[in-house]
């Protein structure tokens, strides 16, 4: 198991738009900035009258997962939407997209920077309606590479959520070896075994642990596969250190 602090993450911004930037793999002691699948994860405070101008995007598969706030997303496809905690987004970037955000509500979310199977695959932006704003007690899959995944995912790595009461205990969904999980605390604080993980932490673990709520929290669980084909060149999730 390891543990990455919320104090390892690089901030950037300003009154309007906060960030603060996880990059697993530089975490990790390794020149690729990402982990595995996992390009990057921003953990993003975004304020009325915000506006994040159009900008591109390529080779990445862009999740906006929002967990309160209102925001306006318009791309290079045509399309207009306005984005909430219940009403989500996933950019499959492919060869090419551009888009702009703007603030219609104060924001907290995180934008997750997936990498793809390949480069250069078809441009698609996808939004589904989910039916709660959180999954209480209960893992939900919200984006993934299966059949039954609301948004889909281009690569073999499946995204849960949770939002785990006070004192409820819980473990992974569908436990398997040939998967490597990654955990990140939105909110709250949790008890692994002898140590607790709090908002903006993340946990690396490949064993089947179980999970307590020392406090209401919300966790959002990536299991990816081992043997995952991935690229590592994307505009975002591609940056490495040298």
């Amino acid at each position: 198991m390891k543990i990455i602090r919320a104090s390892e993450k690089h901030t950037h911004g300003n009154q309007t738009f906060h960030v603060e930037i996880l990059y697993p793999g530089s975490n990790l002691g390794k020149n690729d900035t990402g982990f595995l699948t996992i390009g990057r994860i921003d953990h993003a405070l975004f304020k009325p009258p915000g506006l994040v101008p159009m900008h591109p995007h390529q080779d990445d598969e862009i999740f906006s997962y929002i967990r309160s706030g209102k925001m306006v997303h318009l791309d290079s496809t045509g399309k207009k939407e306005h984005l909430s905690n219940s009403y989500m987004m996933l950019m499959n970037a492919g060869s090419g997209v551009s888009h702009e955000e703007n603030a219609e509500e104060d924001v907290e979310m995180l934008q997750i920077f997936m990498r793809p199977s390949e480069n250069d695959l078809p441009p698609q932006v996808q939004f589904h309606q989910f039916e709660t704003i959180f999954s209480e007690n209960s893992w939900r899959l919200i984006a993934g590479n299966t059949t039954d995944s609301p948004l889909k995912l281009r690569v073999e790595t499946n995204i849960f959520d949770i939002r785990l009461q006070e004192d409820k205990v819980v473990e992974i969904p569908e436990w398997n070896e040939k998967f490597i999980n990654f955990i990140y605390c939105f909110n709250g604080e949790i008890k692994i075994g002898n140590e607790t993980i709090a908002k903006s932490d993340s946990v690396i673990f490949e064993e089947n642990l179980t999970f307590e709520a020392i406090t209401e929290s919300d966790l959002v669980l990536f299991q990816i596969k081992k043997d995952a084909k991935y690229s590592d060149t994307g505009m975002f999730s591609g940056n490495k250190f040298h």
